[in-house]
């Protein structure tokens, strides 16, 4: 065995063969006899010592194992690279057509006289014209995966490859907004670090991007490191990365926005620069890494359960999805807050704030001696984020749809400067009651200078003439990040001088300034403390989720491999036994199957487990891919739902099966959804025969489900409670209709606080559902009781008519009908009820009420808006009032649902009563986030501030955009 040469010589020559030389190939080896032969064989050179060849088709493993029985078996795997020569040229070609980009680019800034812009660009032209590039598909390489995984094991197609194997390698190319050079890694030090060395010592652009660098890794992954003194995080460079440094994002206009995106994904495909690259070493002058850069620097929570320091709020956003349950105590409140990152630019929050020095009512027959609960909302949005020289700006709303016992609005800006975060921000209402500055929108319109001090009426009333109107205030402070990760400190003055506060008892603030700290106990949970006002002590604690990022361990069978298919015609397929591994595989309930064609073979059924679809049809398809026999092309999956076709996946079986047996370049073996064709089922279409009829149940599905129902800031307690259990059955009497029926009993309340079953209030409005606390004393009642048919009317309009015991509170009969395409954002619907209002024993009796009610029903999932659902219902609601209903849904990518619904009606406030409109929250959680096991259940918990008789909807059990949900699925993903 031959010396092995060094990384460098390696490089360069295999780079020079791969783009110039073809004819390389045959060095070292026996060239083929014919031209025939040579395009069915595999050479691959191994760096330029020697060339394997072999008469065929080839897996990964068995080259890189002769390559080691050769070379040896030191090889650094990470900077391993297996070059494919055919897709060079596609390379060399993006790589030109990006070069005349950049210098179309050139000319635009050259156009507008911004030469230094024009400079910047033109350096990233000729950078890139240095590049040596060479395809390739398969980015990551090592001997020992493609030993135990077929993932890491492609097949390798007749052609010529190079194999580079480097020694590990002590440099790693800096390019981008900088002279192109290498920099020593230094193990131990952050990409801040080199950063700020290479800044100081190369030649850098005006246009360099301060907020972050891309990393190439060498498996082709990016990673995007922040590296500003506001938002570095602790990154290592390893051997074989790539260090791009971005250009400002401003230096790409819109329309040359795809030229910033192809830079890094032709880097994916880097091996070598056009002229030796200068070596920096920077052991020497490297600084400390900070302590505070590998820190979690996540916000922390106020004692109004967003993100704040302590009585005020700073600009920051929690991570997409993080839920708070928050707990804070002082001596005048007590306040218990929900709070969650709806969006990355959007916080909400609903609390309860009770108030231990007011009574509830100074009606004892009413409310006893409960104490006064008071309930909120607030809410902040983003404005923008956090960039080297501009601080991140929020503006909030508290309390902005409540009784206005703590309204108020800020502006806030914050700008971290390593471990030190500051915030400084203008408040108005409760946030600006010191009255330290005038108010700046004063002087846009008279209305901004003055502000009502009484409480909005029933609470839930959009005020909008006291929104940032009366006295204001400066407020801010700053928060440090200690040396021990879990503790921080604070700082803050508050605008709030508690002047207008009405907590029972006056209150003295001696000091605007308060002092605190926060501890992160667990990840789990924070704890707060902070002296206030010069003689208070506060604290809270706050649990917390992400609702976005959670996961469970799933025990699963694991997906068939791909084997050699067991029939040789589709006489000698098993139909039963198939249908059986298919059900076995919980994929398809009840799979049937015929053949449209000779070469199509449709599998029928409802989705069984998976939530997630293109799983389902993954594992599907691999067990028809090892039972059916090489004629069959194509496979269809016709999925059911209510025994209704929803929707046609199409796969191609040749493709597929490449893809599975890891043979397609380039792509990963999970990579299949890319594979299939979704399309609506035809409406009029019946096989003429079934190769396989699974035999339909008619075995009544029974079981039990625990409850747990409550109800916060009532008059006689802040807490009521009820566990029961439901026992329900179901089953389908024939395959159009279907049978539900529900029995609800009370295991354990403390419903006997009831003062009163029917409150005092007369609202002029039917009592649809403020009587509640007749129906809740109940030991044991019918729940529902409902019969439910189903009918595909045409290709994209569905049908379902219902009667029976539809809810707790009505009973009757009614219909829908919904017009959906497939894959479509939009679907329209319309649903018209004839109820009537059951008695409050709970079994089958009847009040004198009934109505006739419906909406019309508009459905988007907004595309511009990630994962939400907009819906609109216009009609009659039970109440006899007309309005619309507004619900909003946004879906995180764990798979949880959260949901806020309103409805406006012709009720006015004073008819309604508390809360002055129907409005509530849910959050959908799909239940193999808590059990171990695949499935398409979902455990829902709803809350309502105020339950009154305007505004509501019937609570029908299903409608028919759930059912069809896999035409354009949302939940079932």
């Amino acid at each position: 065995m031959s010396k092995q040469p060094t990384k460098l010589a390696i490089i360069a020559s295999a780079v020079m063969w791969a783009l110039h030389a073809p004819h390389a190939m045959a060095q070292g080896a026996q060239v083929a006899s014919s031209a025939a032969e040579q395009n069915q064989s595999v050479l691959v050179q191994v760096n330029e010592a020697y060339t394997l060849t072999f008469d065929g088709p080839v897996r990964l493993r068995q080259v890189l194992e002769q390559a080691v029985a050769q070379q040896g078996a030191d090889i650094y795997w990470p900077n391993a690279r297996l070059i494919d020569r055919a897709g060079t040229a596609d390379l060399q070609q993006r790589q030109r057509e990006l070069v005349a980009g950049l210098n179309l680019l050139r000319a635009y800034w050259l156009s507008r006289d911004n030469q230094t812009r024009a400079d910047a660009v033109q350096g990233l032209a000729e950078q890139v014209a240095q590049w040596q590039l060479a395809y390739q598909p398969y980015l990551a390489i090592d001997l020992a995966a493609a030993r135990q995984q077929l993932g890491a094991n492609p097949l390798l197609a007749p052609g010529q490859y190079v194999l580079l194997t480097p020694e590990r390698q002590d440099y790693v190319p800096v390019m981008g907004a900088m002279s192109p050079s290498r920099v020593r890694i230094n193990p131990g030090y952050s990409v801040r670090q080199y950063m700020t060395q290479l800044v100081n010592t190369a030649s850098s652009t005006p246009a360099l991007n301060r907020e972050h660098v891309t990393v190439v890794r060498p498996g082709g992954e990016f990673e995007q490191v922040p590296w500003g003194m506001h938002n570095a995080r602790d990154s290592e460079l390893t051997p074989g990365d790539i260090l791009w440094v971005e250009p400002a994002d401003s230096l790409f206009p819109r329309r040359f926005s795809a030229l910033h995106q192809e830079i890094p994904e032709l880097l994916r495909h880097w091996v070598g620069y056009g002229e030796t690259l200068p070596p920096l070493d920077f052991n020497s002058r490297m600084a400390a890494v900070p302590y505070w850069q590998g820190f979690d620097t996540s916000p922390r929570r106020n004692h109004y359960g967003g993100v704040g320091l302590m009585q005020t709020p700073t600009a920051r956003m929690a991570d997409e999805g993080e839920t708070v349950l928050m707990y804070a105590d002082t001596d005048e409140y007590r306040r218990y807050t929900v709070s969650m990152q709806v969006l990355p630019w959007l916080q909400a929050s609903a609390f309860y704030t009770r108030i231990p020095n007011r009574l509830y009512s100074n009606r004892p027959e009413f409310s006893g001696t409960n104490i006064l609960t008071d309930k909120g909302f607030d809410v902040k949005l983003r404005l923008w984020q956090e960039r080297q020289w501009l601080p991140e700006v929020s503006v909030g709303f508290q309390d902005f749809a409540g009784t206005g016992l703590f309204d108020g609005e800020y502006i806030v800006a914050s700008k971290r400067y390593g471990a030190f975060d500051f915030t400084a921000g203008i408040g108005f209402g409760r946030n600006g009651s010191r009255d330290t500055v005038s108010n700046p929108f004063c002087d846009l319109a008279d209305r901004f200078c003055d502000r009502s001090t009484q409480t909005v009426g029933t609470g839930s009333q959009l005020d909008f003439d006291r929104y940032f109107a009366g006295p204001a205030a400066l407020f801010g402070g700053v928060e440090y990040q200690t040396p021990w990760e879990p503790l921080r400190l604070m700082l803050e003055y508050d605008g709030n001088d508690y002047s207008r506060d009405r907590a029972g008892v006056p209150i003295d603030a001696s000091t605007p300034w308060n002092f605190g700290a926060s501890y992160r106990v667990f990840d789990w949970l924070d704890a707060s403390v902070s002296y206030e006002r010069g003689d208070t002590l506060m604290f809270n604690v706050a649990l917390r989720t992400n609702l976005n990022t959670l996961s469970q361990v799933r025990v699963d069978r694991p997906r068939v491999e791909p084997q050699t298919p067991s029939a040789q015609s589709v006489d000698d397929v098993d139909w039963n036994r198939l249908a059986h591994s298919i059900s076995n595989a919980r994929t398809v309930s009840a799979p049937r199957f015929n053949m449209p064609d000779d070469t199509t073979v449709r599998v029928q059924g409802h989705a069984w487990r998976y939530r997630d679809n293109n799983e389902a049809i993954d594992r599907s398809a691999r067990i028809l891919a090892n039972a059916l026999p090489e004629s069959i092309e194509t496979y269809e999956f016709e999925q059911l739902s209510a025994y209704m076709p929803v929707s046609l996946t199409r796969v191609d079986a040749e493709a597929f099966k490449r893809r599975i047996r890891n043979e397609d370049a380039g792509k990963r073996i999970d990579e299949t959804a890319e594979l299939f064709e979704r399309e609506s089922p035809a409406h009029d279409y019946e096989p003429a025969a079934w190769l396989y009829d699974y035999p339909r149940s008619n075995r009544i599905g029974y079981g039990l489900k625990p409850f747990f129902n409550q109800d916060f800031g009532s008059p006689e307690t802040f807490h009521f409670y009820q566990l029961g259990v439901k026992a329900f059955a179901s089953g389908w009497v024939a395959r159009d209709l279907h049978l539900f029926g529900e029995l609800g009993v009370n295991l354990k309340n403390n419903y006997d606080r009831f003062n009163f079953t029917r409150d005092p209030f007369d609202f002029d409005l039917p009592r649809v559902r403020s009587d509640f606390r007749l129906h809740a004393t109940n030991d044991v009642w019918v729940d529902s009781l409902q019969a439910t048919y189903y009918k595909r009317l045409s290709e994209n309009v569905y049908g379902m008519a219902y009667g029976g015991y539809l809810e707790r509170f009505f009973a009757g009969v009614g219909g829908e009908v919904l017009y959906r395409q497939i894959d479509s954002p939009w679907a329209f619907g319309v649903n018209i009820n004839r109820v009537r209002q059951r008695n409050y024993e709970g079994w089958f009796g009847f009040e004198d009420y009934e109505t006739t009610m419906g909406h019309a029903s508009v459905y988007y999932q907004m595309p511009w808006l990630k994962d939400s659902l907009l819906r609109l219902d216009v009609g009659r609601f039970l109440a006899g009032d007309d309005g619309v209903g507004v619900t909003f849904s946004r879906r995180f990518d764990s798979g949880v649902t959260v949901l806020a619904y309103a409805s406006f009606t012709n009720v006015s406030s004073e008819q309604y009563g508390e809360g002055s409109f129907t409005h509530g929250f849910s959050v959908s959680i799909p239940f193999d986030l808590i059990g171990i096991r695949p499935t398409r259940q979902r455990v829902s918990m709803s809350w309502s501030p105020m339950s009154r008789d305007g505004g509501q909807p019937l609570w029908r059990r299903i409608d028919l955009y759930g059912v069809t949900d896999e035409r354009h699925p949302f939940w079932g993903r």
